[in-house]
């Protein structure tokens, strides 16, 4: 029989990416130029200058938006203690993290992983290699590590209060 496997404790920086920002910009200038190409196909009609400004504007409303997510990628160190993952945002603290960090893209030197604080406002990391190489394998294991899905859930302060002490019954309804 096997012992249990436990990650190790890890502290990996992130932050804004140099890659996530050049793919952010690839599709920007694909919406651009997809932009342009119907701008020079349907001026047919009369409405060519208005079809010009909804058009251009609708693509520098999105490319800006991407350009202010990108901004807004959150920055520290994401951290697994054995017990609980935390986010430490420098001078803004540490915050526990609700659950796992779960992964929705793995391409081996880079990770895209999304999490929640404790009051349900999410959060997007894009991880390198680069960031820490000699963090990168410890960082892997702890974010596939079985060990985090039986960790007890963080309780916020306020749940805390509120709460039932244990064994205590709860009228039905």
């Amino acid at each position: 029989m096997h012992a249990p496997f436990h990650a190790p404790a890890v502290r990996y920086p992130c932050g804004r990416s140099a890659l996530s920002a050049w793919a952010l910009a690839a599709v920007a200038g694909c919406g651009l130029a997809c932009t342009l190409a119907w701008l020079m196909v349907g001026t047919a009609n009369g409405f060519a200058g208005v079809k010009a400004i909804v058009g251009l504007g609708l693509w520098l409303l999105c490319a800006a938006s991407a350009w202010r997510g990108w901004r807004a990628l959150e920055g520290g160190h994401l951290a697994w203690d054995g017990g609980q993952w935390w986010l430490d945002e420098g001078a803004a603290g540490e915050s526990p993290i609700r659950a796992a960090p779960r992964v929705h893209l793995d391409l081996q030197s880079q990770l895209l992983l999304s999490a929640q604080t404790l009051q349900g406002r999410p959060l997007w990391f894009w991880l390198e290699r680069r960031s820490d190489p000699l963090q990168w394998a410890a960082l892997r294991r702890a974010v596939y590590s079985p060990a985090h899905d039986n960790a007890p859930a963080p309780v916020a302060a306020t749940d805390a209060a509120t709460s039932e002490p244990e064994g205590a019954a709860s009228p039905k309804t």
